[in-house]
């Protein structure tokens, strides 16, 4: 029986296929594919589900769910449920809810098929052979009571038991107790018990004689049965905890089969929806002929080498306490494949929590398949007083493969093996100079003349113009060439975590099924080439913090008031006076300066904190940031290489070493010969780079040597030297998102900064960079409108049913609408014409670069600050009806954006709708500062209305030397309209108000009337004279 929702389901999916069956192509074919999978499977199926349950005294105690649609059966096998008519393995679990750390209840082994009553016949078609029912006789449409084995084979199971890996803490001290328990059919042995570990090593092999198993041989070697492994946790008090299970398939081997060991392979244990790690293990199953008189073969790892680990001891970070006492003596034991390396021990954590002890290496035996490879163990224990030794975190790493060193060859290092030939390489070297912009020579008119002079006055050249050259939002392109490189990322994302000179592991301890997280502390270990100072370094820390977007909100509001601090080791900086009211993409434009001293002081947080007035600021989120990885990389992320070289201005060279120099040190620092200066060229190993470093400056006749603008661009391509070469971070702006604990894996929101290190040691760098956020310049937009044509006709009059409009004007920028600005009405308009000579005086605040106007007021009158938006600069105008007793009638508007906006029509005749396309030619008022002409009133795509209009954009200075007054009056009004046709009075204009209100109407009608009043008169005198005139004509004959 099909249901109304199926029905149109099923029409829904026909009409898909028929959409699909049009489209042709390999390519156009992927779209429509993924959506048919979207109508496979229904999100609400007709058909109930499948349960089975498990009984224990009339009581349900588990059970397992199967979805219908993966038993229904099907005459056409591709169309039939993965589990219909197999023999499946099912993991049953308690009702209810699921208690944490519960084992699995039981394993049933089952034959599932569902389908209608006419195929109920072919419920047993797909039964293993072997298998026979148990009466003979009984009818197929019924299923029989039980089944019976013809064939009963004996098999033993041999279970080669290894390792396990990455195994759940079960313990309080982060470690587990693990045993493996085998159970196959009513058989179960168990592996022996591992203190301490989440790597257990047993190397056991369990053997499980004398299984009786019923089938055909063949089917049993293709289906064999199923092995389940539970991995637990032994307590010296109380049950065992459960840690996660697998299920295996044996390699069967038959008597008439040749013997090969079985492979070691990963089976992933989970425990529920959690990944309880890695069981290697081996599984076969012999039949008792084969196994009878043979010895159990050892099946272990594969032949092994020799090799050598090199473990770099650098650190220990952030250690919490440890059983209300903190961390005062680490140590590192590093275990892997039953060997353990020892690091130094930490006298005093608090004081230097680096090791004295930098390099160890370690002996494994490792089997040559990396597949096969033993986890590595990171322990950290605290010695104490008595020779007392306490956990404090562990850390498990299952794939060596990443620490896999292969030595370059000698011969790829620069400057190591007899040069060749040297390579010349081109390379393009830009120099920053002085920004100067000239118009145009040959047919450059006066109006373009001004319009790049103007330009360039309100270009200012500052850091905020290589900011926004960067993403794309600069307003003069042709005045700021230079930009930086801005990520939207964290840096450490681009960089491989900064990674290449050590690798660092986060400790934990604590059981893991814990709602609590667990303690946590970072190590540092690794390989590295050429290890830099241990010691105690300086550094001078700036931090520049450009903007934050989307904050999560936290006021009542739906605000936040943000401000920054900033937090590293022990110093604290609280920037609270300069929170932003009232945004959740603030700018801050600030810069903080902080000292530090590697390694005790490097974690550096960014705190963004609500303001409030009264009671404590609110968390909005921080993000950290580990310095003292990004100070030792290879990478250089102390200092961001610009993309030119400049002395001084916007873009200036802020590192303490110039480029020559850096470029010296990296060489010197990844042992390579020292780069050769030469004029035009700088040799570096068997690389020549060739580039300009003469140049001439002003007021001097003699040129400059200068190495530094080849230097930074070898800089650049650092990554071109062999074997030690790699990309150099350059000038950029990381984006960094913002968590918050109380809120868990959600963003709340980003910040946009860099930071820039500095060792004390080194050079002095150059001043700050000053990044504080623009000032709005203050504008007056002076807009006057003259003239109005072609308006349409709202009104009629109820006498002469004359079409007629009471216009007037209103005008207001976008943001601005407390500043709205409206003409006097142009009452009786008969023919769509307003005269008005009317001005308009809208002052605005505006920033060149973002091309926005700043729109600062209070939300409403209980705000204690004002709020600012950045809006577009759009200026609106409208055409409105003026009606006195009920409210007014809108005609149209135009809308321009005072960046580009087309250029107005000379006369009203050719203002059409068409002007306001994308295509037409646009005028800028911040170039052109002057603009008049004729725009079209629109109203539902309709051409309503044309006015005429000038725009004369002024700066607040030249305003306040200049002004002029609103409307009409002084200083410099405008004269009134001379308005001939608007003025009806029948006491002053008669005449006039006869010709429009009644003559152009009736005029047809009017002089019909006349000749007919004439003809009537005429005729009238005619009858009134004629009978006299003709007696008086016969009387006198």
């Amino acid at each position: 029986y099909l249901t109304q929702l199926d029905r149109k389901r099923l029409i829904l999916c026909k009409q898909e296929l028929v959409g699909t069956s049009t489209m042709h192509g390999k390519n156009q074919m992927r779209i429509p594919s993924l959506n048919i999978n979207c109508y496979v499977f229904a999100p609400q199926h007709t058909v109930p589900d499948v349960f089975v349950w498990l009984l224990s005294n009339n009581k349900r105690v588990a059970y397992a769910r199967l979805r219908a649609r993966d038993l229904l059966y099907s005459g056409r096998q591709e169309a039939r449920g993965i589990h219909c008519g197999k023999i499946i393995t099912l993991f049953l679990k308690p009702p209810g809810k699921r208690v944490a750390g519960l084992s699995v209840q039981a394993k049933v082994d089952v034959y599932l098929w569902f389908g209608s009553c006419f195929d109920v016949v072919h419920m047993l078609d797909d039964l293993p052979a072997g298998l026979r029912l148990a009466t003979g006789g009984a009818d197929a449409s019924c299923p029989p009571s039980g089944l019976l084995c013809a064939e009963q084979q004996t098999f033993q199971l041999r279970c080669h038991m290894y390792q396990a890996r990455g195994l759940i803490a079960a313990d309080t001290t982060g470690l587990s107790d693990p045993f493996a328990r085998v159970t196959c059919l009513s058989h179960s042995q168990t592996t022996n018990v591992i203190s301490q570990t989440l790597s257990p090593t047993w190397n056991q092999c369990l053997l499980m004689d004398r299984l009786v198993l019923g089938g055909d041989l063949q089917n049993l070697q293709q289906e064999p049965l199923r092995i389940l492994i539970e991995v637990y946790d032994e307590d010296a008090l109380g049950k065992a905890e459960y840690l996660g299970s697998t299920v295996a398939v044996p390699e069967v081997r038959l008597t008439s089969d040749p013997y090969a060991p079985p492979t070691l392979q990963y089976s992933p244990l989970h425990c529920g929806s959690q990944p309880g790690g890695d069981l290697l293990a081996a599984f076969e199953l012999l039949q008792v002929s084969r196994s009878v008189g043979q010895s159990v073969r050892s099946v272990g790892r594969s032949v092994g080498r020799s090799v050598g680990r090199s473990v770099l001891f650098w650190g220990l970070r952030e250690l919490k306490k440890v059983q209300l006492l903190s961390v005062d003596r680490p140590q590192v034991f590093i275990e892997c494949a039953g060997k353990t390396l020892r690091s130094s021990v930490i006298q005093r954590y608090k004081s230097n929590p680096n090791f004295t002890t930098l390099v160890d290496v370690i002996e494994l035996e490792l089997p040559e398949n990396e597949h096969l490879h033993p986890p590595l163990s990171i322990t950290v224990v605290d010695w104490r007083a008595f020779g007392r030794s306490t956990l404090v975190g562990n850390h498990i790493i299952n794939n060596l493969k990443a620490f896999k060193y292969t030595p370059p060859p000698a011969t790829e290092r620069p400057g190591t093996a007899p040069p060749p030939k040297p390579q010349s390489t081109e390379g393009n070297v830009c120099v920053c100079v002085c920004v100067c912009v000239k118009s145009t020579r040959g047919r450059s008119t006066k109006r373009k003349k001004r319009t790049i002079a103007d330009e360039s006055a309100e270009c200012v050249i500052d850091w905020w113009s290589k900011y926004y050259a960067s993403v794309e939002k600069q307003l003069c392109s042709r005045c700021c060439a230079i930009s930086l490189q801005l990520y939207n990322k964290e840096l450490e994302a681009e960089f491989g975590l900064f990674n290449d000179w050590v690798n660092t592991y986060e400790l934990f301890r604590g059981k893991a099924n814990e709602e609590e997280p667990s303690d946590s502390a970072g190590g540092a270990y690794g390989v590295t080439r050429g290890i830099p100072p241990n010691g105690p370094v300086q550094v001078l820390i700036r931090v520049y913090i450009v903007s934050a977007s989307n904050l999560h909100p936290a006021d009542p509001d739906g605000k936040a008031d943000p401000y920054i601090v900033l937090r590293l080791g022990k110093n604290e900086i609280k920037d609270r006076d300069n929170y932003i009211p009232k945004q959740l993409n603030p700018v801050f434009g600030r810069s903080f300066e902080m000292h530090a001293s590697f390694p005790l002081e490097s974690l550096l947080s960014v705190v963004i904190y609500d303001y409030d007035l009264v009671g404590g600021d609110d968390l909005i989120g921080e993000t950290r940031i580990d310095l003292e990885n990004r100070f030792y990389s290879r990478h250089r992320a102390t200092c961001g290489l610009p993309t030119e070289y400049s002395l001084d201005g916007y873009n200036a060279w802020r590192d303490g070493l110039k480029p020559s120099e850096l470029l010296s040190k990296l060489c010197r620092d990844n042992g390579l010969d020292e780069p050769r200066f030469e004029p035009g060229r700088i040799t570096l190993g068997d690389k020549v780079f060739v580039g300009k470093t003469c140049f001439m400056q002003e007021g001097e006749d003699e040129p400059l040597e200068s190495y530094e603008h080849l230097s930074l661009k070898i800089l650049h391509r650092w990554p071109e030297i062999p074997a030690v070469g790699c990309k150099l971070v350059p000038e950029h702006i990381e984006t960094r998102t913002l968590f918050n604990k109380a809120r868990p894996g959600m963003d709340q929101g980003q910040v946009q900064m860099w930071v820039d290190m500095f060792p004390m040691d080194s050079p002095q760098p150059a001043p700050s960079v000053v990044i504080a956020p623009r000032k709005p310049k203050g504008y007056e937009l002076r807009i006057i409108i003259w003239n109005t044509e072609d308006v349409i006709l709202e009104d009629s009059n109820f006498l002469t049913g004359q079409q007629s409009s009471d216009i007037y004007v209103k005008g207001w920028l976008k943001g601005l609408e407390d500043d709205r600005q409206e003409t006097d009405v142009h009452y009786n308009s008969l023919t769509g014409e307003g005269n008005f000579n009317w001005r308009f005086v809208i002052p605005f605040s505006y920033l060149p670069a973002e091309k926005v106007i700043v729109v600062t007021k209070k939300e409403h009158i209980f705000s204690l600050d004002k709020s600012e938006q950045k809006l577009p600069a759009i200026l609106s105008l409208q055409v409105w009806d003026f009606e006195t007793l009920s409210s007014d009638d809108f005609l149209g508007t135009v809308e321009l954006d005072l960046h580009g906006f087309p250029r107005g029509a000379k006369a009203a005749k050719s203002c059409k709708m068409d002007m306001m396309t994308d295509g037409t030619e646009r005028i800028s008022i911040f170039q052109q500062k002057r603009a008049r002409g004729w725009w079209p009133f629109i109203k539902s795509g309709e051409l309503t209305g044309k006015v005429e209009a000038e725009f004369h954009l002024v700066s607040a200075e030249e305003a306040e030397k200049i002004p002029v007054g609103r409307a009409r009056k002084e200083p410099e009004p405008l004269p009134k309209p001379n308005r001939p046709d608007t003025s009806f009075s029948w006491f002053i204009n008669p005449f006039k108000c006869f010709f429009h209100l009644v003559w152009r109407s009736y005029k047809k009608y009017i002089i019909i009337g006349l000749l007919l009043l004439v003809t009537a008169l005429f005729l009238a005198l005619l009858f009134y004279t004629l009978p006299a005139a003709l007696s008086q004509k016969i009387v006198n004959g």
